[in-house]
């Protein structure tokens, strides 16, 4: 029984993850043009760096993270500097719907990876400098959770 709840635990996880996604696309499309490039408020981000952020944590972290613990044995997965990543690579002019379009196709191809994803390989570990020693499966609760975050921080805008 318990083996079912914890299946059925991580199914409804995976749809999360690409609910989230899939929410973004109307929230970003209700935003007026010229407000999706201006910050929320004095030390806030613009949406449009909020979902290019999203799209980074997903590609530099998550997902690489994921892909560490379920290929090698107890591996160090890298701290991320998403600071520094961001004033590398972020691009103020690159159109949100590019931004939303990557997120979609990355986090799409996640899901269906995770959805084939022996049992097993959830509980794998992987040591990293800042978390210490997690699961694939917390990483993916993680995942959802800065997914959620930032459509949160996305829904503020629109309610200001």
């Amino acid at each position: 029984m318990v083996m079912e709840e914890l299946a059925t635990y991580r199914l409804e996880l995976i749809g999360a993850l690409m609910r989230v996604v899939e929410e973004l696309s109307p929230l970003v499309a209700v935003l007026p043009l010229h407000a999706r490039r201006h910050p929320l408020a004095p030390n806030f981000h613009s949406p449009h760096f909020i979902l290019a952020h999203l799209r980074a944590l997903d590609e530099q972290e998550f997902v690489t993270n994921l892909r560490r613990i379920q290929a090698q044995d107890l591996p160090l997965l890298a701290a991320f500097d998403e600071r520094a990543w961001m004033e590398a690579h972020y691009r103020q002019e690159e159109p949100a719907s590019e931004i939303l379009e990557g997120l979609r196709r990355m986090r799409g191809e996640e899901v269906e990876w995770l959805r084939n994803l022996p049992y097993s390989d959830w509980s794998r570990m992987g040591r990293h400098p800042w978390w210490g020693l997690r699961s694939l499966q917390w990483w993916v609760e993680r995942q959802l959770d800065s997914s959620l975050q930032h459509r949160q921080q996305l829904k503020a805008f629109l309610t200001q």
